[in-house]
């Protein structure tokens, strides 16, 4: 307790307003300077539907503002040691040309949901408070983020700096192109090293007291692979952690509290609904960014992200979520909460429910970590086919969004002697949930679905087709036989993680809006009994807690997905931090889950950006959730 009591009285000056949790790492006096040149080639000019199109080797994301030019952005990353403050930022573009143009610039169309029964053909109308003047476009040429977050296993400072090397003149048909641009980063870095701990732990455990027996095994398990673990009941957390707001500020002031007192490195949510009741065992934190689909969503990451930087002092602070201090979450819009996002800790949630889902999962875990065989795990299977269709969104592309992720995943394997196997409805090798199943039954180490999907299903098109192809529906995770031979799961769709799910839903659905209204399909706006959140599980969960197979983890969406036609879907949102995740392991070295997952998050905010100007980027990495062991190693120990 004495380690706690001194968290106390921090927690009650960040919730009062009246101060910031301070580490030990202090700001010096001494002013450094870090520069950076950056060259960009010569952009490439495209014609499409009366515009042209703009592309940049070096670009790392685009602007994508529906109606506003589509314009190539630079992100440059720079990393500090924690307690580093950050005195200036400038950015300087060289060499500036200008380009007259015959076509104007492409506008950003609406954003792509993906979303499989109900007709949606996003939109390309110009912006004309942007085509109707002569103002460059952006207005600012360059844009930094600034956090605190993971790098390997240490807190550093983050900073992203968002550079827009093209700028655009719509009335004049002019653009202003720079070949360069000089950066200058002016800090003070910390004059004190960070503080040493006396006692370090991996992993630490939140569960309820319910499964705290079952869990023994797990500890003593991770132990003996030198991963050091603590478990802590919510029930204790409840009380110990009186200043929290709510059970879920409660649980994010624990993780706070054994982040500073014993180093954890991993955090395991070791719990979801309790059974099919509404009540948790581990809260879900829903964020408040209505999208014009679903009021909100749930995020983990809401979890991970415990710190936040203090512009004027360097020094971290508690990030509650909640900048404008109004009691509501992750805000988008009037009210904008300004969020750091970087994940502090590795979260991993596993949402089990019963006493035999818990055995379920630990004994899936140890089996995987101690017994798992290169001949199936140096596998990897693919399933896809064609995302977006003309009849459903107006895609004329001809090109198959899913396949496209697919292929740009598997290249990433590949090389790492990965034999990869797709199942593509483009060549007939997927028709249905038998080629899943038999493809699965002799395991693999990853398996990758992009497409569409709901809690209880997922699937996609043939080529050009509005039929649906079904991959896998909650009524064939029981064929899964492949046994100790689980794969990591990454699904592109909506809501196949969306673990807050329950069969009581079905009786609140029918209360709220009639038998009538909650069961109507052919008709707009679609009955909600076809959401089906009355499912007993989410489609990740089943496949994780599945006995005699499945999956040793999955990463989805809890929310609404969204994606691009033909090969822009790999340049942002799922498309984009699906394929990261890959390359997180292939490229990255990442071979901790944990590490794999969330570096694909850290990856979008420093290199596509826009977490807190951008809606759509913000939801890509809050409902892009981990279910399973964030402390796995994949491929096991032996």
């Amino acid at each position: 307790m004495r380690k706690i009591i001194p968290f106390y009285l921090a927690c009650m000056l960040v919730l009062s307003g009246l101060g910031a949790v301070v580490v030990p790492s202090l700001a010096g006096t001494e002013l450094s300077q870090e520069l950076r040149t950056v060259h960009f080639s010569q952009p490439q000019l495209q014609e499409q539907d009366n515009y042209l199109t703009i592309s940049l080797p070096e670009a790392t994301s685009t602007l994508l503002d529906t109606g506003k030019p589509v314009l190539p952005m630079v992100a440059q990353v720079f990393t500090f040691p924690s307690g580093t403050l950050i005195k200036n930022v400038d950015v300087t573009f060289t060499d500036v040309i200008e380009q007259t143009i015959s076509q104007p610039i492409i506008p950003a169309r609406e954003p792509v949901p993906l979303i499989e029964d109900i007709q949606f053909t996003p939109q390309i109308i110009e912006d004309m408070s942007v085509y109707g003047g002569a103002q460059l476009y952006p207005e600012q040429p360059w844009a930094e983020h600034i956090g605190y977050g993971l790098k390997d296993t240490m807190i550093m400072v983050y900073l992203a700096v968002y550079l827009c090397p093209i700028r655009y003149s719509p009335a004049t048909n002019t653009l202003f192109v720079a070949q360069g641009a000089d950066i200058t980063v002016s800090y003070v870095p910390p004059s004190t090293p960070p503080a040493r701990f006396t006692e370090d732990y991996d992993l630490l455990i939140i569960t309820p007291e319910k499964f705290v027996d079952k869990l023994q095994t797990l500890v003593d398990h991770k132990e003996s692979h030198n991963v050091k673990t603590l478990v802590k009941t919510t029930e204790d957390i409840y009380t110990q952690y009186t200043t929290g707001r709510d059970d879920q500020e409660k649980i994010k002031l624990c993780i706070y509290d054994m982040k500073e007192t014993y180093n954890i490195t991993y955090v395991l949510l070791f719990g979801g609904r309790n059974g099919q009741k509404l009540k948790w065992f581990i809260p879900e934190r829903v964020t408040n960014n209505n999208d014009g689909w679903e009021l909100g969503y749930a995020s983990d990451l809401y979890y991970a992200d415990i710190y936040k930087y203090n512009e004027s002092s360097g020094l971290y602070e508690f990030e509650d979520w909640d900048s404008n201090g109004n009691g509501k979450f992750a805000e988008w819009g009037t009210h904008l909460d300004t969020i750091d996002y970087y994940p502090d800790v590795y979260i991993g949630r596993l949402a089990v429910r019963f006493n035999s889902d818990a055995d379920t999962v630990i004994n899936k875990i140890i089996t995987y970590e101690t017994g798992t065989d290169a001949a199936w795990f140096k596998k990897m299977i693919c399933v896809a086919g064609d995302t977006f269709v003309p009849s459903i969104n107006g895609d004329h592309s001809g090109v198959p969004e899913g396949e496209v992720e697919c292929d740009h995943a598997a290249g990433l394997m590949e090389p790492l002697g990965f034999d990869v196997t797709k199942l593509y409805t483009s060549d007939e090798s997927f028709t249905g949930p038998d080629d899943v199943i038999a493809e699965v039954h002799d395991g693999a180490g990853f398996l990758m679905f992009s497409g569409h999907g709901n809690p209880s299903t997922w699937g996609t098109h043939a080529p050009e087709s509005g039929n649906f192809t079904t991959g896998l529906s909650f009524t064939h995770f029981g064929k899964l036989k492949n046994k100790e031979k689980l794969p990591v799961v990454t699904v592109g769709g909506c809501h196949n993680s969306q673990f807050n799910v329950t069969v009581f839903n079905l009786l609140i659905g029918i209360l709220t809006y009639g038998f009538k209204e909650y069961f109507q399909y052919k008709e707009e706006p679609i009955g909600h009994f076809w959401r089906k959140e009355w499912v007993p599980w989410c489609w990740s969960e089943w496949l994780v807690r599945q006995k005699n197979g499945g999956a040793i983890a999955a990463i989805g969406c809890t929310g609404l997905g969204y994606g691009d036609f033909g090969y822009d879907t790999l340049k942002h949102y799922g498309g984009w931090i699906d394929g990261r995740f890959y390359d997180a392991y292939a490229n990255q070295s990442k071979t901790i889950l944990g590490q794999t997952h969330t570096q694909a998050i850290i990856d979008y905010i420093n290199l596509i950006g826009g977490v807190n100007t951008q809606q759509l980027d913000r939801k890509t990495i809050e409902e892009w959730c981990l279910l399973g062991d964030p402390s796995l190693l994949l491929g096991g120990y032996e």
